[in-house]
């Protein structure tokens, strides 16, 4: 950042007495973070000295003690690492970690290896004795529950009674007549019925009509046997729907029992009836009937003739009185099928599951399931030391696979977890996403990897949050654990990391939220085509099944990239994550910090622009996060808002403030707004990365100006100014995104002092000197940039001032404004730089 705090002359001339070679070695002592390097260069500004010196900082006698210590031991060594990197609360979070997964995955019994459509290279024999549910043993006790069930009747006599009324009705009627010539021909018709047998259509010929009317009628000369018989009619009707009537059933021998039934009357309910015979209450040949007639009908007329006349009228207008109730009987059916119980059949050892390259369908599956099973319990029961060197060995080995993983990304990937906060969150997901894919593995249906959906998840959020690096490791970690600790194989292991990679590969930058559906959408490509291949290469055919597997395969790895594009907001607020898209919306020039910058010091905000643009550029060209250097630098100077006129940039043709102030009161000014701008930036709620950027950029640089000015203010006083307060609080630089920003801080405030003298030779020198005071200042000691890192910062840093002070024809009667600009050059460059 320009710190152009330092003061200028009310007359516009440079109130520095150091030559442009003494302004040169100032500049480049300044990193763009306001750090210095190693040797503290102080300028003198003396009145008595002509150009610029140097002193070194003196070591205490402790510091050069310690140059000559013995190195310390490998174990002495590991033990500093672990207590000052948290080494042993990362590897207790590792040990519980494995623990976790472990129980998890179940570690103390052997996976269930097999899935639907899996070929069978070679017989599967039974070793445990087990019993299995048989379905189609269930299925035919149920059937035959359903075609004993007996059906439930409602019996409604109220046709019997209108029956008899009719019967009795033309009974009166005949006896009215006393002849058969009397009779109107529908009476005669009537009588027909009579003397019709059951079977036939007409009157037998050899029947006297007349005749047999006239028998009829003389039954009753005795008026005592017209109330006889209607009395003993209502008897005859009564006993023979007592139960009910009914010619056919309505239904098969397959739909219930034909030999029974179950009557209620119709004034009562279904839990009230009673069971009858089919015989019994079926009207058939009407033998029932004719006994009854035989037997109650009075004794003067129980005659066989007298008897079949009336059966003979009665029979063919009989209807059912029973009427099915098929609520009822479908309730009964119901309760009757729900209380068969679970047919179980029992497999002994030495049988053969499933014969050789056969293809496994469910009954399969779950035969071998149900084997596992019982297996599993056998053990639990009879092998419990196994059981447990088995988990202790399979935590012993994810351990060592944690470490593995971990050290090499500590000394690879600086995008890592840095606390053992964020380890414990890393470790929580990875556990969570091993969690997920378990209860999916076990509720598989097809030989699709389920698996895919959280491990896919998983790869997409610590991508975004750490890189992309990070989550393959990590993804490699969980497929191996997934493959042959929960059950999976060899092609679970290719599809699931395959697909894994090729995701993580893909996300890079995010910086549109439409990318993360493109990458599920290229994911599942990879997936549907892997899963097609591998099911060939491990003999399945090419059947729809394979392409089903295939699609689903593809359906879980787009779903993923849906469900990832809607907790993404989530996942930036609640855990803090800086993703490009963020950046890109906070870069944005309508920011409120940004416009009050360019409102109120606006020489500050196209500096800070310019910053961004080499910073961003010189980040890229090492692999670091360029849009977050960018949009670092355009905010890192917005503590000067609060006091915008104690920056020369700022002051334009105003006297220098700093003039009248004493360089301790200067510095203090100057120094402040990296506080200012920490606390407008929390305030707004920026990024924690941004902030640390503000605060770092100036890391614990010398404000060299005014520290000379100090010293050489008055020669007369010999005391000891200490330094430290002539410096910025820091910290250093934490990572390489906030030394580059330091960099390109320093270099832009130098070059651009330099004006039209600005030539590619200065720009070059004056940037590797800048570079060089800094890296001597110790100020890259924690930011993790090597030496070939820095030599490729300053090329880019280079090439971008030079590029962007390129150099323009000159315009017929434009002034040389150059003199005039040298004379503030000067004071210019050291007030950025401080």
């Amino acid at each position: 950042m320009t710190n152009s705090s330092q003061p200028t002359p009310a007359n516009g001339t440079s109130s520095s007495p150091v030559s442009n070679s003494g302004a040169s070695s100032v500049a480049s002592n300044v990193s763009p973070n306001g750090h210095i390097n190693q040797p503290s260069i102080v300028v003198s500004t003396h009145p008595n000295q002509t150009g610029t010196t140097t002193s070194t900082h003196r070591r205490t006698r402790s510091e050069r003690v310690a140059l000559h210590m013995a190195p310390q031991g490998y174990f002495a060594k590991t033990i500093a690492a672990m207590r000052q990197e948290h080494y042993g609360l990362i590897l207790l979070i590792m040990f519980m970690t494995s623990l976790v997964i472990s129980a998890i995955i179940g570690a103390w019994d052997p996976p269930f290896t097999y899935r639907l459509h899996d070929i069978v290279p070679r017989s599967i024999i039974c070793n445990t004795e087990f019993k299995v549910k048989s379905p189609s043993a269930r299925e035919y006790e149920i059937e035959r529950v359903r075609k004993n069930a007996v059906h439930i009747y409602s019996n409604n006599t109220e046709s019997l009674d209108t029956l008899r009324e009719n019967l009795w009705s033309v009974i009166s009627t005949f006896i009215t007549a006393h002849s058969y010539e009397n009779l109107t021909d529908k009476e005669r018709e009537i009588w027909n019925l009579f003397l019709i047998p059951r079977g036939q259509k007409q009157v037998p010929p050899n029947v006297n009509l007349q005749k047999t009317f006239a028998k009829f009628i003389s039954h009753f000369d005795d008026p005592k046997m017209v109330d006889q018989l209607n009395n003993q009619l209502r008897i005859v009707f009564s006993n023979y729907g007592i139960h009910g009537l009914i010619t056919s059933l309505d239904f098969s021998a397959n739909e219930g029992n034909i030999e029974k039934i179950l009557v209620y009357p119709r004034n009562k309910t279904p839990e009230q009836a009673v069971e009858f015979k089919l015989r019994e209450v079926q009207i058939s040949d009407g033998s029932s009937l004719r006994e009854l007639l035989r037997k109650y009908l009075p004794s003067g007329m129980q005659n066989e003739t007298f008897v079949n006349q009336i059966f003979n009228w009665i029979y063919p207008q009989l209807k059912s009185t029973l009427i099915e109730d098929k609520n009822a009987t479908a309730l009964s059916i119901k309760k009757q099928v729900g209380e068969v119980k679970d047919v179980y059949v029992t497999y002994a050892p030495g049988r053969i599951l499933v014969e050789s390259n056969s293809i496994l369908d469910m009954d399969a599956l779950m035969l071998l399931r149900a084997e596992y099973e019982a297996a599993m319990c056998n053990r639990a029961e009879n092998n419990r030391v196994r059981r447990i060197v088995r988990f202790n060995s399979l935590v012993v080995t994810n351990m060592i696979l944690f470490i593995v993983c971990w050290s090499f990304l500590r000394k690879r990937e600086r995008r890592r977890p840095q606390t053992p906060l964020s380890f414990l969150f890393l470790m929580s997901l990875i556990s969570l996403t091993i969690a997920a894919s378990k209860f999916l593995h076990g509720g598989t249906l097809t030989n699709a990897e389920w698996e895919l959906l959280p491990i896919l998840i998983f790869v997409m959020t610590v991508s975004i949050m750490y890189s992309w690096e990070l989550s393959v490791v990590f993804s490699f970690v969980i497929v191996l654990i997934i493959s042959f600790g929960g059950g999976g194989s060899i092609a679970t292991l290719i599809v699931l990391f395959s697909v894994s990679v090729a995701t993580a590969i893909q996300l890079g930058r995010l910086r549109y939220r439409n990318k993360l559906l493109l990458v599920s959408f290229n994911s599942g490509l990879v997936a549907f085509i892997l899963t097609i291949m591998v099911g060939l290469f491990s003999g399945r055919e090419l059947a729809v099944v394979l392409f089903f597997d295939g699609l689903t395969n593809w359906v879980w790895s787009f779903l993923a990239g849906l469900l990832m594009t809607g907790l993404l907001p989530f996942i930036e607020g609640y855990f803090g994550i800086l993703t490009d898209m963020t950046l890109l919306e906070l870069g944005s020039v309508s920011h409120p910090l940004l416009q009050s910058l360019n409102r109120l010091a606006p020489a500050t905000y196209g500096h800070s622009m310019q910053v961004g643009t080499i910073a961003e550029t010189a980040a890229d060209a090492i692999g670091a996060r360029g849009l977050l250097t960018r949009v670092g630098a355009y905010f890192h100077d917005i503590g000067k808002i609060m006091k915008p006129e104690y920056y020369t940039e700022n002051q334009g043709e105003k006297e220098n403030i700093h003039d009248k102030l004493e360089p301790q009161i200067s510095t203090i000014v100057v120094v402040a707004h990296v506080k200012d701008g920490v606390d407008l930036a929390r305030q707004h709620r920026l990024p924690k990365p941004l902030i640390d950027l503000i605060e770092q950029h100036h890391g614990t640089s010398l404000v060299s100006f005014f520290f000379g000015r100090a010293k050489n203010k008055d020669d007369q006083i010999t005391q000891q100014i200490d330094e430290s307060t002539f410096r910025y609080p820091g910290p250093k630089p934490q990572t390489k995104e906030a030394a580059i920003l330091m960099i390109a801080d320093a270099c832009e405030s130098a070059c651009r002092s330099m004006g039209t003298t600005a030539t590619p030779g200065k720009v070059e020198n004056k940037v590797h000197v800048i570079i060089k005071q800094k890296l001597d200042d110790g100020q890259f000691d924690d930011s993790g940039l090597t030496l070939r890192e820095l030599k490729t910062i300053e090329n880019s840093v280079i090439k971008s001032i030079i590029a962007a002070n390129h150099g323009r024809i000159r315009y017929p009667g434009q002034v040389d404004e150059e003199t005039n600009n040298k004379s503030s050059a000067l004071s210019e460059i050291i007030l950025h730089n401080n």
